[in-house]
Order: C-alpha cells, then structure tokens, then sequence
C-alpha cells in the first residue's frame, strides 16, 4: 500500500489516456450518434461508398436533423473530404466498430460492428463488452511506437473497468462517496494507472484528497495538451451514457460528480470482474450471455425508467388511446404499461403520437432494442428475442391511427434501446 506522502511519476514524458481524437466532440459519444452513425455506415458499406461520398453526407444531415433538439453536435458539417471519421473515427475504431489500418477511405466495418449494426448484439451488450476489453496501449487509436513504450513499462489497464472499480471500492466504504470527478480522474487516477497502483490505492488517495488531507504538489501533470482534460473525461461520458454512472446537471466540469448507478449495483460488479481472454470482442460476448447479468441489467433499468414522475399520467393518457398491447392484444390493465416511441432522453413527449400500450414483457424488449418496429408495422427481433418469442410475435401490425409513424422512423433509424 501507497503511503500518503508518496509522489508518483510519469511512467515515459508522453503518459495519458487516450481515446478521442484531439478534434474530440463530447456528443460523439452518445449512444444515439455513435451507433446511429454505424448503422449508416452498415446501410451504405455493401454498396462500396466512401466516407467522403455525397452518399454518406445525406445520412450524417439526417441524423443531424433528427438529433437536433436532443444532442449538440454538429454532424451535418463535417462531411466531404473533412469528414466525420477522418476527424474523429478514432470514437469508432477504439470500440472495435470499424476495421483500422485501411487506406481506402469506403465504409468498412468490422465483424463485431456489423453484428451491432445489425442489432445482432444489443446496446447493453456492446456497453459491457467495450468496458471489459478496452485497453491502453490501444493498436486502435495509438502508433505502434506508442503502443511499444507502453508495453515496455509493463503497462496494461483497462481504464472504463478501472473506474467502475475504484467507484465501487468507494461506494463500499459510503455510498456518499461513490462517485469520481473529472478533477480526480486526470490529477490523481491517471497519474497512478502509470506506477501499477492498486484499487486500495486510489481509493485512499481520493479519500485523503476529499479530506484535504493530501498535497497534490509535485504529482505529474497527465493532461498537458489543450484537449487532454476532455478526451479524459470521455471516460466517465461513456459509463454515464449507457447507465453505469448518473450524475447531476451542473456546469463545472472539472467537479462534476460521476456516482455509480446503484440500482444496478451488483450487476456493475459482476460485469467488472470477468475478463475475456485476449481481450477478445466475440469472446466477451459470448461470455456475458452465458450469465444472466444483461437481463437483470436491462430490467433493472426499465424499472427505474417507468418510475419518472410524469409516467403515471402518460401511461393513463395512452392505455385510454389504446385499451391493448400493439403486439399481443392483452388487455389487463395490471400488466399493460406506456412505452415511448421517441425516448424522453431525446426529447421524445409524453403525448399518446408518442406511445404505444405493451404488455410489460413486450416493453421490456422495446425498450432493449430486442424487438423494433418499423414505421410501417413491420417487426424485427433480436436473435435472442427470436428464440424466445418468435412463435408469438406478429410479422407486422397495424399501426394506431393517432400515432406519429415519424417518431417511428426515428427510432427505427437512430435507436437501439438503453
């Protein structure tokens, strides 16, 4: 164990965590955008386009358009020959999405991306496989001559894991101090990750730096290019988008708190001690769905979201819309629930245009991404879905004359559940 007095160093002058480029765009790490603009990239790649095409332009403006009152980025400008990934594809290639090292400049994804793309694995799945297997050094994002120095120092770390752990160690000792800042990641986390620290370590570390019992005079400085702080807090972006850290809404970055989410808890702690072998993408995937972790994540996660304050009007206001579950016709009130077609989170209203009546089963899958519906009424199941309830689901439905079939299109085209 580290005494407090204990200054560390840079393991070489270049030590940091990297994941964005240095042009790095915060929203780019919203779900709705980092695979809303893979499953573009899945529509055009069998057709040999390049990211520079007017083809590939079309899609980043429309998915512009469609996140425009819920995300601020700015896709519809960053097309042609600056385009999105040769700017910032970094968000991709780091996760595994699409192929690196390829000079061609056409859509190409990698086999894990296409089975994202093609909802083959679902939003939750891919968020657990990213935290088990990214590393630094990362061949992905780093030169090899990085990725050489890092192993050379004998260093590995798994930053997303790495963080949930050290979050988890904290909430154990109080559940008031489960949280990290961004202030603490760059000036004390990263810093450590570089001397093979141990998770006691951190969380001592953070203890007496909250207490005001530690001096952070002398520590090195892990973030000195201009965009450091931010590509470092891309970390605890990622963690809070897909569900594993909540945090207040506040405008001082640095100390913004990042709590770990604890109604799924125990789920965040399983999923933080399996390690794939290799670090394998397919591997994780296959090892996770051995478990029943991500099912008991996702609902979870369901039950917290139809607790908000205004779902009991919604779901009255729908339900008297429509007496029946879409899918199966049920009709008990007790096991019928209200499920937005545009998520709340982005902006999606509360008005029955918006909704549709499930069966509480039926909404799960919805709202997991295991069961999509186009705005024409056709249904698509996962594959897991397909196994399990593809005797018992429709083809297609018909759609309630009072719903707007363009919040349909929009989740059709942008959405892949929590």
């Amino acid at each position: 164990m580290l005494a407090k007095n204990y200054i560390p160093t840079k393991p070489f002058p270049s030590f940091k965590w990297k994941w964005a480029s240095l042009q790095c765009t915060e929203g780019l790490n919203d779900p709705v955008v980092l695979l809303g603009v893979l499953f573009r990239m899945r529509k055009l790649e069998p057709l040999g386009v390049k990211y520079s095409s007017q083809e590939f332009a079309r899609e980043l403006i429309e998915l512009s358009e469609d996140i425009s009152d819920s995300i601020d980025v700015d896709l519809d400008r960053r097309t042609g020959e600056r385009n999105l990934i040769r700017n910032s594809g970094q968000y991709w290639r780091a996760v595994g999405l699409i192929a690196p090292g390829d000079t061609s400049g056409k859509i190409r994804l990698t086999d894990f991306g296409r089975k994202v793309a093609d909802r083959e694995i679902s939003q939750t799945e891919f968020a657990a496989i990213t935290i088990q297997t990214f590393h630094l050094p990362n061949p992905q994002i780093q030169s090899k001559e990085e990725c050489k120095t890092w192993l050379e120092k004998g260093l590995t770390i798994h930053p997303l894991k790495l963080v949930l752990k050290i979050i988890c160690e904290l909430s154990s000792l109080d559940e008031q101090q489960g949280y990290i800042t961004p202030d603490e990641l760059t000036k004390i986390i990263i810093p450590l990750s570089g001397v093979h620290a141990e998770i006691q370590d951190y969380v001592n570390f953070i203890v007496w730096y909250r207490a005001k019992k530690l001096s952070l005079i002398g520590w090195p400085n892990c973030i000195e290019g201009a965009n450091d702080f931010r590509i470092a807090r891309e970390y605890l972006l990622f963690l809070f988008n897909y569900g594993y850290l909540v945090k207040p809404e506040t405008t001082q970055r640095r100390t913004e708190k990042y709590c770990v989410n604890l109604e799924v808890l125990s789920e965040i702690h399983e999923i933080i001690q399996e390690t794939p072998p290799n670090n394998s993408l397919l591997s994780a995937l296959g090892q996770i769905r051995s478990t029943e972790v991500i099912s008991e994540f996702e609902r979870k996660r369901i039950q917290t979201k139809t607790t908000r304050p205004n779902q009991a009007t919604f779901r009255r206001e729908v339900l008297k819309a429509c007496e029946r579950c879409v899918i199966t016709n049920v009709m008990m009130p007790e096991i019928l629930e209200a499920a937005h077609i545009k998520p709340f989170k982005y902006n999606g209203e509360d008005t029955i245009a918006n909704g549709f009546a499930m069966r509480v089963d039926i909404h799960t899958l919805f709202d997991t991404g295991h069961l999509r519906i186009s705005p024409d009424g056709d249904i698509d199941l996962s594959t897991r879905a397909r196994m399990d309830y593809g005797w018992s689901i429709p083809p297609r439905i018909v759609i309630p004359s009072f719903t707007n079939r363009e919040f349909l299109r929009w989740r059709w085209e942008n959405y892949n559940g929590m």
